[in-house]
Order: structure tokens, then C-alpha cells, then sequence
């Protein structure tokens, strides 16, 4: 699997929205400001989290945005799929054909372990996981003088 920014993003926008689930929904430039993605290119992401029921947005000129259901049932095989498709490690794994060796070929088999293995941790994983991780993960360090 490739991870582009626009997946990167996608993912840190669904992290900052699983921070204040239940507190009501967060304006897009919030969002933006906090995890460094430029504003329009975050609403077109959104936008792809929106359709495939992720997120709930309101439009307006201050968007907000919240989460449409728990973050502990979101994977993030779910927000990767909403941003990115199916996006394989190898051409050659959706399309045997793109290559002249794939029907005997030892890499290949090694490149399906992988997306195999790839698929289900993305879909074993949470966003509720990230969130809980990212809190105690990123405490501020205290400096005493």
C-alpha cells in the first residue's frame, strides 16, 4: 500500500475529529491549523469522508465537521478506502496481466503476503486506538529551571 498525503491527511483530520467526538463538531479551519493541512485541499477530503458516511459535515463559510458514528467503529481500512481506493503495493496484483512474469512469479506471492498483511492491520486498527495513542503519546515535556 501507498500512502499519499491526501491518505496522511485524511487520517490526521479523522484523529483531530475522534479528540472532540462528543463535544459537537469542529470547524474545518481548526482543523487545518492544528494538523498543518492546507484548508482547501482538507475540505476535499472531507468531502470523501463525507460521502462514504464517515463524517458529518455543515456547510457554510465556518464548516464544521464531527465525526457520523463513534470512532471505535471506524477502522482506518475505512478511511483509506473513502480517500484513496485500493491502492496496491505492486501493479501487478490487481492486474496479473501488467507483467509478463506474474504467473510464476516468488515476488509477487511475497506482495500479496504483504497487502494481505497490510489489509487486515488497517482494518484491525481504530481510529479510537490512534486517538488514545496520540493523547499519551504527545504530552508536552515540562522543562524546570
Amino acid at each position: 500500500m501507498k500512502l499519499t498525503m491526501k491518505g496522511d491527511y485524511g487520517l490526521r483530520a479523522m484523529l483531530d475529529m475522534a479528540a472532540y467526538y462528543g463535544q459537537g463538531p469542529v470547524e474545518s479551519a481548526d482543523i487545518a491549523s492544528r494538523q498543518h493541512v492546507p484548508v482547501q485541499y482538507l475540505d476535499q477530503i472531507l468531502m470523501a469522508l463525507r460521502k462514504e458516511g464517515l463524517v458529518m459535515s455543515v456547510r457554510g463559510p465556518r464548516g464544521v465537521h464531527m465525526l457520523a458514528k463513534p470512532p471505535c467503529q471506524i477502522s482506518m481500512a475505512q478511511v483509506m478506502q473513502a480517500i484513496e481506493g485500493y491502492v496496491p503495493p505492486m501493479e501487478c496484483l490487481p492486474n496479473p496481466d501488467f507483467c509478463k512474469l506474474s504467473p510464476g512469479c516468488a515476488l509477487r506471492e511475497v506482495w500479496q503476503k504483504i497487502d494481505a498483511m497490510t489489509q487486515q492491520i488497517l482494518a484491525s486498527t481504530t481510529i479510537e486506538e490512534l486517538a488514545q495513542r496520540h493523547r499519551t503519546e504527545s504530552v508536552e515535556t515540562m522543562y524546570y529551571i
